[in-house]
């Protein structure tokens, strides 16, 4: 098929060992972990975050992510971001943050009760969030992931998510990024209670993408939401040589409309038509095999679907790492989203 001839120039080989960059090469680098605890991932001190898949959406300390979110398949995992050189941590007020001399990871929780009003304290946690990057010198935020209990919880304009929506960008608008200055980012429900927003930023500007086959997100018509979602499809930067794209949460979505509703089998293939879309047209022309993508994370409404949709990710993309996690998308009739990392 198409997909796959296509995909084959961005599937690493044992070949090309440009395609499978070391910690040592590679500025940024997101792996998934099946063989070390937490505890053993800590003590690393280039580990700028860890993520364990679990039930848990609370604090842990800093450089540690709990999300709500549980993995699916055969066993654990733990994903990781990493990069070349030492790792600071701390807690600034409501916000955890690990940085280096060029990246910083940074979250913050709402608990239960804050969900339960959940407009106004997403716009407070973004405005703080926001704060803590321009404060320790990291202006300019390439990626934003969004967990929330039950997103879907709602009728109409209560729905959760939109009102998570409109928190954001009132905290956006009152921080003074427009439209054109949204990263990518990510918006999930989870089953359990509390919430989490975590990104990465870095001291360099970065430049965000659209895709023509659909509507920018943040133009998206009354139908869903007064407050459209304020992200960008993608984000790619320059960091310490290493040029990194991140894939926002990527669906079933053509123009502005769900395609395929019901069939898992037809939403993965537009999902793919978008990433490929995207990986197509925004990655640097200069030296593209230099930008390779590194991993894929796979949400899916129904635990059920795992099999069935893990054959037909790895069919058009090989070997490249993929996690998968039950969750919920943000729109009801969506039944899968898939984000990618290339570096």
């Amino acid at each position: 098929m198409e997909h796959a001839n296509r995909l084959n120039d961005l599937i690493p080989t044992r070949q090309d060992k440009r395609r499978k960059p070391s910690i040592i090469e590679a500025m940024l680098r997101n792996d998934l972990i099946t063989d070390q605890s937490i505890e053993q991932l800590s003590t690393q001190d280039n580990l700028l975050m860890a993520l364990p898949y679990n039930t848990d959406c609370s604090p842990s300390t800093p450089g540690i992510i709990q999300t709500g979110l549980c993995s699916l398949g055969p066993a654990p995992i733990i994903e990781t971001w990493s990069v070349a050189g030492p790792v600071t941590k701390g807690v600034s007020g409501n916000c955890h943050w690990s940085k280096s001399a060029d990246i910083l990871a940074a979250a913050i929780w709402l608990s239960a009760a804050d969900c339960q009003q959940l407009q106004t304290a997403t716009e407070q946690a973004y405005i703080e969030l926001l704060s803590l990057l321009q404060a320790q010198g990291y202006p300019h935020p390439l990626r934003f992931w969004n967990y929330i209990p039950d997103i879907n919880l709602g009728a109409g304009d209560d729905e959760r998510y939109k009102r998570f929506c409109t928190g954001r960008l009132n905290a956006f608008h009152k921080m003074h990024i427009p439209d054109l200055g949204f990263p990518s980012a990510s918006a999930l429900g989870h089953h359990g209670e509390g919430a989490v927003i975590y990104a990465l930023a870095a001291n360099v500007r970065g430049e965000h993408h659209n895709n023509s086959l659909q509507v920018n997100a943040y133009h998206y018509p009354r139908e869903y939401g007064v407050s459209s979602p304020s992200f960008a499809r993608a984000t790619s930067v320059n960091i310490a040589q290493q040029d990194v794209f991140f894939i926002s949460g990527t669906a079933s979505i053509i123009g502005h409309q769900t395609m395929h509703e019901g069939d898992l089998i037809g939403q993965l293939e537009t999902t793919i038509d978008n990433i490929q879309h995207l990986l197509d047209n925004n990655r640097p022309q200069n030296n593209p095999p230099q930008q390779q993508l590194q991993s894929l994370k796979v949400y899916l409404r129904q635990a059920a679907d795992y099999a069935p949709a893990r054959a037909a990710l790895e069919k058009h993309f090989g070997n490249i790492p993929m996690l998968f996690t039950l969750a919920d998308i943000c729109r009801s009739n969506l039944l899968v989203e898939v984000e990618c990392f290339c570096g």
